[in-house]
């Protein structure tokens, strides 16, 4: 009887040793376990772009367009040269404009040629031999060329050819119609991109077989370069 009582005593504690010696085992292998990797976001800062180059409001001439499409207007007055009085006909001064289209070469950097066509309209003051007033209507058409020199500030020279016709409201000085061309010299500024404007100054005439017309007409302009 003794020795079985002995027996069960001395197994108790072998077998709580065990399961604390296990339970140590286990905690020690969860320790040991390695956790979950987590990512973590890396952020790369790169420089600004540089602030854009400062904008000029003129341009090189390589920066022009070797070949581009030209509108000009032009708004004049007129002073007849030969017709103060013909025939007790009083001709005064007046004014008109002209609009013109053509296409500009540029045959350097500082040299240019623009061929063009154009309608310009002259309207002048006149009185007949017995003091009543009556208006003179000159009317054109042209082609011609104009030749452009410079950079920014730009002499120009040009010149036209067509056909033109007088129109009035004097009885004794009938509708004629002729030959008409000008000359004319000019000087450009050409500081904004695609726009030059100016003054110019030109003699034109209207050859018809009585009381042709010759003027000089002087006045502004511009020309935008398309």
């Amino acid at each position: 009887m003794m020795t079985s009582w002995v027996s069960d005593r001395t197994s108790r504690p072998r077998s709580l040793t065990g399961l604390v010696g296990a339970a140590a085992l286990a905690c020690l292998g969860v320790a040991l376990t390695p956790g979950t990797a987590h990512a973590q976001g890396v952020y790369v800062y790169s420089q600004p772009p540089p602030p854009p180059p400062p904008r000029y409001y003129y341009y090189a001439p390589d920066a022009e367009p070797p070949q581009a499409l030209a509108l000009g207007f032009d708004l004049e007055g007129a002073v007849p040269v030969n017709l103060p009085v013909l025939d007790g006909n009083n001709v005064q001064g007046g004014g008109g404009f002209k609009v013109r289209i053509g296409e500009q070469f540029r045959l350097r950097p500082r040299l240019r040629l623009t061929a063009e066509a154009g309608y310009a309209y002259e309207h002048l003051f006149a009185s007949d031999d017995l003091g009543n007033s009556y208006d003179w209507d000159l009317h054109r058409v042209f082609v011609g060329a104009r030749l452009s020199f410079g950079r920014f500030v730009c002499p120009v020279l040009y010149g036209h050819v067509g056909y033109g016709w007088r129109v009035t409201g004097d009885p004794d000085v009938p509708q004629q119609s002729g030959l008409t061309w000008d000359v004319g010299a000019a000087l450009d500024l050409r500081v904004i991109p695609h726009l030059g404007f100016g003054v110019h100054i030109e003699y034109a005439e209207i050859d018809t077989d009585q009381y042709g017309p010759q003027w000089v007409a002087f006045g502004g302009h511009a020309d935008v370069i398309f």
